[in-house]
């Protein structure tokens, strides 16, 4: 009997490492993340460089509720809206609140009304009215 307990103590505790790993991996959408170091959103809300391809880390705060196709990033007090390059990938539409890296680039334009109350209408906040947006060509959810 002895031997029967063993068995399924190991068979729940290797259950267990299984589901906790899993858990813990990032999904990752897009492009593979190159690694770059991670940019401080206010900088780039302050002084974007479309040119320039950066990283950054924050949490998300709303998604795309029709088809996951852009999200809004949230780092400490500062927001902005992604959109995905090409139109290329989607996220989950109930990634709300998890941990978010994206890459890619500002986008200097202004907005557009039509599509700022197209974007409200799915869920978007104030930052989808902003002149900064990003256009991320990958991305990591649940770092």
């Amino acid at each position: 009997m002895a031997r029967g307990r063993r068995f399924a103590w190991m068979a729940a505790g290797a259950l267990l490492l299984t589901s906790v790993l899993r858990a813990e991996a990032p999904r990752a959408y897009g492009q593979k993340l190159k690694g770059l170091p991670s940019a401080r959103l206010a900088e780039i809300l302050a002084r974007p460089d479309p040119g320039k391809t950066v990283r950054i880390e924050g949490t998300i705060e709303r998604v795309c509720q029709n088809k996951g196709c852009w999200l809004e990033l949230k780092q400490g007090t500062s927001r902005i809206h992604v959109t995905f390059a090409g139109y290329s990938f989607f996220v989950p539409k109930d990634s709300v609140n998890e941990n978010v890296v994206v890459e890619g680039r500002a986008v200097v334009k202004p907005a557009d009304a039509a599509d700022v109350e197209h974007k409200q209408a799915e869920g978007a906040g104030a930052a989808a009215a902003a002149p900064v947006s990003f256009e991320a060509v990958g991305v990591e959810i649940g770092r």
